[in-house]
């Protein structure tokens, strides 16, 4: 059974990154300090969950890190990317996408991974967790609108 966690573990570290090819590496760089930024803050989330016993995560690809890198570098990282690619610029769209895909998080593959041993909620509930991811989404639509100001004005200074 535990050879089959740190599987799954792997796979939602590296399959998303399979995916990179079809992005293409404008959209990449363009969306990776967003990505980078959110993946801070669920990293200081996910400390923060550890230490109020908020969320487990039962397997870790790697043991002696209490956050789920392969969660937070894999599927997450480059679903940012994806969804800004797909979405940026319409915010209805935008928000609309991410209340679906976290809706699904929250409610049915938190399900999966905890019926496979890999992640739990504690003391959060998945109603909580919903809301919480929302809320960042809607903070990492404005952060990317503040990167896009910072580049075009750096962009109409360097002609």
């Amino acid at each position: 059974m535990i050879n089959r966690r740190k599987t799954l573990s792997f796979c939602t570290l590296v399959v998303p990154w399979l995916t990179i090819p079809l992005i293409g590496k404008n959209t990449l760089i363009r969306f990776m300090p967003v990505a980078t930024f959110v993946g801070y803050v669920f990293g200081l989330l996910s400390e923060t969950a550890d230490n109020n016993k908020w969320w487990k995560v039962k397997n870790p690809l790697f043991p002696n890190n209490r956050l789920d890198i392969s969660y937070l570098l894999g599927l997450f990282f480059i679903t940012t990317i994806w969804v800004f690619k797909l979405t940026f610029g319409n915010f209805l769209k935008y928000l609309a996408t991410n209340i679906i895909i976290d809706l699904i998080f929250s409610f049915s593959l938190v399900k999966f991974f905890t019926k496979v041993g890999v992640f739990e909620f504690k003391k959060m509930r998945p109603k909580h967790f919903f809301i919480l991811s929302v809320s960042i989404a809607i903070i990492m639509y404005f952060y990317q609108l503040l990167v896009e100001r910072v580049i075009t004005k750096e962009s109409n200074q360097n002609q």
